[in-house]
């Protein structure tokens, strides 16, 4: 590895974290508003930004073929053509894939977003992150038949009792503290959960999409295209479009921010993993924890309690121990 990939590597990685810090920030700038409008519009940037990016790549990728075309026998191109068919991946794992999109858009960011209204930032993030490898690891050894090391067990462990912790009560708040009711602890928890099942089993079907030869522009822009579509004609239907109007500008600027700062953060990781090994990259991505933790207390005024402590170094804990494995995989949100 060059000087160069030695230092644009960690920078990236940092900067993914902050980014995806940043993403939870305007989030939680608009418990508010409905979670499936807010999920609807943080989808729109990235079929936004993708979508004349791969028009650019089709239209060249059309002018290489067509180049290729003129130098070869009417024969030869017969035969490039098919074998070209031959080569592309199975249409049945995009639809699989567009359905994984679906569940995480819905029980993904909706159900996060609903989390953040109820506990916080500081404690949605470890749980959904704890729930989400935990997951991510248990459907691993099932569909892609991932090995499990001992090491994975101890973290998968201590993550699973960080998100008991974190879903208990402040029994030893001080009576003058802004400490949570038990029941919106119990409530925020269990969004937070399923969010956490939604993303792992969105990170697992995009794994294994990305073993058949798709390019991981077009996986993030079919989400994005399936949580446009999906989110907002629920909007329009469900929520009803009074409730949309009544949308401030501050709020829609917000959103509009999650949504760019997502996808500048998915394409920092990816530069990331160009560069770094798989386990630094998770190493530094462990961090948005603490970030979170920051965050949430410094600019939201969250309670900050011993429960919310112990829960937050448990995760990090189980974070760092993950991504010290050899074979470390990385932490896939949409």
């Amino acid at each position: 590895m060059s000087k160069h990939s030695a230092l644009i590597g960690p920078i990236c990685g940092l900067a993914s974290a902050i980014l995806y810090t940043l993403t939870n920030i305007a989030l939680r700038h608009c418990v508010e508003v409905d979670p499936y409008l807010v999920s609807a519009v943080k989808a729109a940037p990235t079929v936004v930004i993708l979508g004349p990016y791969l028009l650019l790549q089709l239209k060249l990728a059309d002018h290489d073929n067509t180049a290729h075309s003129n130098l070869n026998s009417d024969a030869d191109s017969s035969r490039t053509n098919h074998s070209t068919r031959n080569r592309l991946p199975p249409r049945h794992h995009l639809r699989r894939f567009i359905g994984a999109s679906f569940l995480a858009q819905f029980f993904g960011n909706a159900a996060f977003q609903k989390a953040l209204g109820y506990i916080g930032l500081a404690a949605s993030v470890p749980i959904t992150l704890g729930v989400l490898i935990v997951g991510g690891a248990i459907l691993g050894v099932i569909i892609l038949s991932e090995p499990v090391s001992r090491r994975k067990v101890v973290a998968m462990a201590t993550l699973i009792f960080a998100v008991v912790i974190l879903s208990l009560p402040d029994s030893f708040a001080p009576s003058n503290s802004q400490s949570v009711s038990a029941a919106d602890i119990l409530t925020g928890s269990l969004w937070a959960a399923i969010s956490g099942l939604a993303y792992s089993f969105f990170g697992v079907t995009m794994r294994m999409t990305l073993q058949q030869g798709f390019p991981s522009s077009l996986l993030m822009f079919l989400s994005g295209v399936t949580g446009t579509v999906t989110l907002w004609g629920y909007c329009f239907i469900a929520v009803g479009f009074s409730v949309v109007s009544q949308t401030t500008p501050t709020q829609w600027l917000a959103m509009t921010a999650a949504g760019i700062f997502n996808f500048t953060a998915f394409v920092a990781i990816t530069a990331s993993l160009r560069l770094l090994p798989v386990v630094a990259v998770n190493l530094i991505n462990a961090s948005q924890v603490a970030m979170a933790a920051i965050a949430g207390v410094i600019l939201f005024g969250e309670p900050m309690s011993i429960r919310l402590l112990t829960g937050i170094a448990l995760t990090f804990i189980g974070l760092v121990i993950l991504a010290r494995r050899t074979r470390a995989t990385v932490v896939v949100t949409d």
